[in-house]
């Protein structure tokens, strides 16, 4: 018989004299740099419950369910400075309910429905009472290969009256009962959460001239990013349209021109770095993109919270370690 292989990941806080304390840590673990709450302001008296299990999803993603006790989530923005984080958080209510705020945008789950949070900005998540929900957790790479904007989904509510967001949360709950069973598909279930995803956002929201516009000419850049010519003019050129129009189709995502550019760039050297162990660092930060050293060492610590050094012997201790 073929043994199952279970690959989830489990934290709890229940049990505990510590609890709360405790699930701060968890929460941060599971996710990225959060800070809870207790809703009277408390830390760490009276009782709490909550555990989180998390099964991996492609390259990045996962897939969680959380179940806790009454608190507050925050991302502050000390924590988004701190741990930074190029993903987005799609919350599933499963039971009981929750209020989230991001971008003065203020939505009120139930069960069935579910928002999404970008973690590049503060944001919030109230629960009055005992819930549980279902964290779907995105690389942004992974929205801009399926056309999704960020901007234009923020604490947007869907529920399942609505055909793609009904087939959503179920295939997010029917893809955790198949990890319990031993059944999952972790690369198939991913591609195909997103494509709901997908269709969720693209649903009730005018396709203007200009969004299809802005997914070309970043698609452009993602493919170009290591030329070192890149630049707005290079790419009103390319699409010949004004330097000016490029400017004005990237406020409409909340992200610069140049932020996005940097982030291409520096997505590509993580992976050289982590791919080819032997290759020089200077060397890696020119093929990306980079002209200065400098700028690409401070840039890649305030992205990544450590330098470009410490990721490659890290990733070079886990791999002794597997062998």
């Amino acid at each position: 018989m073929e043994s199952v292989v279970d690959r989830s990941r489990v934290w709890s806080a229940v049990g505990r004299d510590d609890a709360f304390v405790h699930w701060r840590e968890v929460v941060c673990q599971a996710f990225t740099r959060l800070s809870p709450e207790r809703l009277d302001g408390r830390l760490g008296d009276g009782p709490f419950a909550g555990d989180i299990r998390a099964v991996p999803l492609g390259r990045g993603g996962s897939l969680s369910r959380i179940t806790a006790s009454p608190q507050i989530v925050l991302r502050r923005r000390e924590d988004v400075a701190e741990r930074p984080c190029d993903a987005v958080f799609v919350n599933i209510q499963i039971a009981g309910t929750s209020v989230v705020r991001q971008r003065e945008i203020e939505t009120r789950l139930v069960p069935g429905s579910f928002a999404l949070l970008d973690a590049r900005q503060p944001f919030a998540m109230r629960f009055e009472g005992p819930f549980r929900q279902i964290c779907l957790h995105v690389p942004i790479a992974w929205l801009d290969r399926h056309g999704i904007d960020p901007a234009r989904a923020v604490a947007r509510r869907l529920d399942r009256g609505e055909v793609y967001a009904a087939a959503l949360v179920d295939h997010a709950i029917a893809t955790l009962q198949g990890e319990d069973a031993g059944t999952g598909d972790e690369t198939g279930d991913a591609e195909h959460l997103m494509h709901l995803l997908g269709l969720c956002y693209a649903d009730g929201r005018a396709d203007t001239l200009a969004d299809r516009h802005l997914a070309h000419i970043r698609r452009f850049v993602l493919h170009n990013c290591a030329d070192a010519r890149m630049s707005p003019a290079a790419v009103a050129g390319r699409f010949r349209i004004s330097v000016r129009y490029v400017h004005r189709l990237f406020a409409r995502s909340g992200e610069s021109f140049g932020q996005y550019l940097l982030r291409c760039r520096l997505h590509r050297a993580r992976r050289a770095l982590l791919l080819a162990g032997d290759r020089p660092i200077l060397e890696v930060a020119l093929e990306a993109g980079f002209q200065d050293p400098s700028h690409f060492a401070r840039s890649f610590r305030r992205r990544y919270g450590m330098t470009p050094s410490t990721l490659r012997r890290l990733a070079a201790t886990r791999d002794c370690a597997a062998v």
